[in-house]
């Protein structure tokens, strides 16, 4: 296994250097060992010394990098534990070092905070997980596959109020179920939000593919049914043809409105939940174009991958600036610096694993001017891989112990 903190990435422009230089130096003083509630890193407000469903899942690809597997299976399998009929089949949303849900928010079963995109979320961070490091604990731990089995049953049932596979608000003026990960107060009584939207196909997907994985043929197939009813909401209802851009929000009655707040789009972006081209394009110029422009620090952290994702990497090479500019407001939250890993090592150099059949893609998609780059002490299965690349010549050495495929060859 990998130890923590091993990786290095050095490239021919030592401005990048600087950036991943800090990005991994504040992550790892997050990441905490020999507490009760085990392996964790810190994936809320610095000063809780705790971890949210959320953060967590946007955590994970960073903190693999950095060699931090086991707290982050640690911290998923806390979650997936938490789940109970009694709390409306929703778990901890925040659990803290101690192993308590966090008392700022959580006072009991009936009152605790709890926004509804987290179990779908959480979901799709198992599977990526999986994916990531062949690790089939993410198929066949039993309180992972109760986790799964809840969210697409019995939670969904529950929070699905018309039955059209969204999930909505149950109860207005309360801090349980609400129906998006954005919490400005205006928002807060709507039925639903995109983002919410979004994150249930992906989760739906991901569940499909857990199922399947598993052989579980029945509820692989519900998944894709459902997965694919609400992509049809998505294109059929929340797009306005007039406007050319989605709704955001469906408020208390129903109706669904615009917004003058793009964080709740970016979710469709960042899970790649839109295929239609020119919608898509449409959602990354308006993310592009209004920026900085009210936007949370938490919200900017995904700004980087989702662009390099669909295709756009000069944008997602600017808004990686942004991201690891010492002058960026708020630049130490936790989310911050396991964007920014995420985005050098799986984005900008392009490593793509495949844990279950111990390969890997490796398609770097550099700024202009980075001429060479090398990856040191890469997690990868259970030793580490190292990876030279320059002037689009490839060398990558082996340290698994096992043999391993890149780009197709065997090694």
């Amino acid at each position: 296994m990998a130890e923590k903190g091993r990786i290095e990435f050095t490239t021919s422009e030592e401005f990048w250097n600087r950036g991943f230089a800090w990005a991994k130096e504040q992550a790892l003083a997050y990441s905490h060992e020999g507490d009760l509630v085990g392996k964790w890193y810190e994936a809320a407000l610095p000063d809780r010394q705790a971890f949210c469903m959320r953060d967590v899942a946007h955590h994970a690809k960073g903190a693999e990098a950095l060699g931090l597997r086991e707290h982050t299976k640690n911290m998923l399998l806390r979650f997936a534990q938490s789940v109970a009929e009694s709390r409306q089949f929703c778990g901890f949303w925040e659990i803290d070092k101690d192993y308590r849900p966090c008392p700022v928010d959580y006072a009991g079963d009936q009152d605790f905070w709890y926004n509804l995109p987290a179990n779908f979320d959480v979901t799709d961070a198992c599977y990526r997980m999986y994916r990531m490091t062949g690790d089939r604990d993410y198929l066949f731990q039993s309180d992972f596959v109760r986790f799964y089995q809840t969210t697409v049953e019995e939670y969904a049932r529950l929070w699905d109020r018309d039955g059209d596979g969204l999930l909505e608000r149950r109860y207005p003026g309360s801090r349980l179920g609400i129906p998006s990960y954005c919490e400005d107060s205006r928002f807060m009584e709507a039925q639903a939000l995109i983002d919410l939207l979004a994150i249930e196909i992906r989760g739906y997907r991901s569940a499909e593919a857990l199922f399947g994985c598993r052989k579980d043929q029945e509820r692989s197939a519900r998944c894709r049914a459902t997965a694919h009813k609400l992509e049809q909401l998505l294109y059929e209802q929340w797009w306005d043809d007039e406007e050319q851009m989605f709704y955001k929000v469906k408020d208390k009655e129903g109706k669904l409105r615009h917004s003058d707040e793009i964080g709740h789009t970016l979710s469709l972006s960042y899970y790649q939940v839109v295929e239609d081209g020119q919608k898509s394009k449409a959602v990354l110029d308006i993310l592009d174009e209004e920026g900085l422009k009210g936007i949370n620090v938490e919200s900017l952290s995904h700004y980087p991958a989702l662009f390099y994702r669909n295709g756009q990497p000069q944008r997602g090479e600017k808004w990686l600036k942004e991201l690891i500019s010492p002058d960026l407001f708020r630049r130490e939250y936790p989310e911050v610096s396991y964007a920014a890993v995420e985005t050098f090592i799986y984005e900008m150099a392009g490593i793509h694993p495949n844990g279950p059949e111990a390969g890997i893609r490796i398609a770097p998609r550099l700024p202009e001017g980075m001429t060479w780059f090398r990856i040191e002490n890469l997690p990868f299965l259970n030793g580490e891989i190292d990876v030279y690349w320059k002037s689009g010549s490839l060398s990558v050495t082996n340290r698994t112990g096992q043999a391993i495929t890149v780009n197709g060859r065997k090694l």
